[in-house]
């Protein structure tokens, strides 16, 4: 016959399914939350920085990439400069934020043409603007007169400045107008029109052209040899 547990034995097995059963404390899981909201905030931060971080990336190799063919397309426009015999006068002009000239341009088979084509630091956009194919010197003044309604492609909306010079030798770097057209109308004075005679007389013959953008400021700088 089984005997029956005694009361003590009965007790001490109570007190172990107590002891099995027993959870968590208000506070430990206080903690236990706290811990995980911890975790949470900064893997979230950790995130936000690594998409940011990427987005930066892009949107300053995308910068580069269209200020790489602004600069490209400033080489190709000086390569075509006329000459100035061509316009009888000045083919290039320079003033604060902004750089015009006057280049060749051949549409498809026919008779070479010119543009006048302006590059521009307007408010925080850097712009290239260029006229419609032109005939005659009486359209390329009348161009000059209107540059404003030429039309334009913005390059970027966050340039802070432009700077630009001319190489003139033997003298060197000059950011005058008044010495550009000086060495022009010497030209025309002394040739007339632009031949083997005239290789080597001091006209000129590179544009430095600088601009800074973003934040903090980046300056990109290109020198560029005109063609002749």
């Amino acid at each position: 016959m089984k005997r029956a547990a005694s009361p003590r034995a009965a007790a001490r097995a109570g007190t172990r399914a107590r002891v099995r059963v027993r959870g968590f404390t208000l506070i430990e899981m206080l903690v236990a939350i706290a811990l995980l909201a911890v975790i949470a905030l900064l893997s979230w931060r950790g995130l936000d920085a690594t998409i940011r971080g990427r987005d930066d990336i892009a949107s300053n190799l995308a910068q580069t990439r269209l200020l790489g063919r602004y600069f490209s397309q400033l080489q190709f426009d000086l390569t075509n400069l006329v000459t100035p015999d061509e316009v009888f006068g000045p083919p290039l002009r320079i003033r604060p934020g902004e750089l015009v000239m006057v280049r060749h341009l051949g549409v498809g088979g026919g008779p070479t043409q010119m543009q006048v084509v302006r590059y521009q630091l307007k408010g925080r956009e850097l712009v290239r603007s260029a006229s419609q194919p032109l005939a005659s010197l009486a359209e390329v003044d009348d161009a000059l007169h209107h540059m404003d309604a030429f039309a334009r492609v913005v390059v970027s909306n966050d340039a802070r400045s432009m700077q630009l010079s001319v190489w003139i030798p033997p003298a060197g770097w000059t950011t005058s107008q008044a010495v550009i057209e000086q060495s022009y109308a010497q030209f025309l004075a002394q040739h007339g029109i632009s031949n083997f005679t005239s290789i080597g007389v001091p006209v000129p013959r590179g544009v430095r052209f600088s601009v800074t953008m973003g934040a903090p400021a980046v300056e990109y700088v290109r020198t560029i040899p005109i063609g002749q």
